[in-house]
């Protein structure tokens, strides 16, 4: 029996490896990860949702703007942020007391509107922000419940799994399949860190029966791979987005 074995007999009893119990750790930890930010990820709704979460106090945190402020943040949705050129609208975004996170697209997105002023000198992009603004200040005027900590945990976890899996890349015993280089891109360069899912499931130490390759796969495949499974995985989310639907497969656009 090698040392790179997942098993190993100790007696009559068996002993099972770190490096299994750290596998399944983070693949756990990939998988809460992931259930967290589809959960959180930012879905379209309307504007009749959004006055109901206002008037029912449960919106947590809300924001004005006129488009993304990065695309990255209709993926992860700790990172959902919106960019605004001044007045309110026309997208409203806000997060409610489950975790969950919801924009609305208002007045058709169109920012042309001659901007309304009300009583507290804010300026709306069109009628219906205009509209909205009044659930928005009755809101303000009750305060706002506590803050859930779903972004705290997914950031915590993402943390957390990447100081785990450097740790690995520099100090496990070499990898086989590719240099440690191409995992490294692999592992950062893929979306969704499905990246990292392959690396457990393929190369050592997790996998004992990974082969040896004559040449290991270097950096520039490893660079290769994310890119193409990058754009892959973006078709497929998108094909699925428009088969499934916002409720299951968020918008990766």
């Amino acid at each position: 029996m090698t040392d790179d074995a997942v098993v190993q007999q100790v007696g009559e009893r068996p002993w099972v490896s770190w490096w299994r119990v750290l596998r399944i750790v983070l693949a756990a930890g990939w998988v809460v990860w992931a259930g967290l930010a589809w959960w959180a990820a930012p879905r379209e709704a309307s504007a009749a949702q959004a006055r109901a979460d206002l008037a029912g106090g449960h919106v947590t945190s809300y924001e004005w703007g006129d488009d993304w402020e990065n695309t990255n943040g209709r993926l992860f949705p700790a990172d959902s942020r919106l960019r605004s050129s001044g007045s309110a609208g026309p997208i409203f975004l806000w997060h409610t007391d489950d975790g969950r996170t919801h924009y609305v697209v208002l007045d058709d997105g169109a920012t042309s509107y001659p901007p309304a002023a009300t009583e507290n000198g804010q300026e709306y992009s069109g009628p219906e922000a205009q509209a909205l603004g009044v659930a928005v200040q009755a809101y303000q005027d009750r305060g706002t419940p506590a803050e859930p900590p779903t972004k705290a945990i997914l950031a915590g976890l993402a943390i957390a799994g990447s100081l785990l899996v450097l740790g690995v890349l520099v100090s496990a015993p070499a990898p086989v399949i590719g240099t440690r280089w191409f995992w490294f891109w692999v592992l950062t360069g893929t979306p969704f860190g499905l990246g990292l899912l392959v690396w457990l499931a393929r190369e050592r130490p997790w996998s004992p029966r990974a082969e040896p390759r004559e040449k290991p796969f270097r950096w520039y495949a490893g660079i290769g791979l994310a890119f193409v499974g990058g754009l892959l995985i973006l078709l497929a989310t998108w094909g699925l987005h428009s088969l499934l639907g916002d409720a299951l497969i968020p918008d990766p656009a």
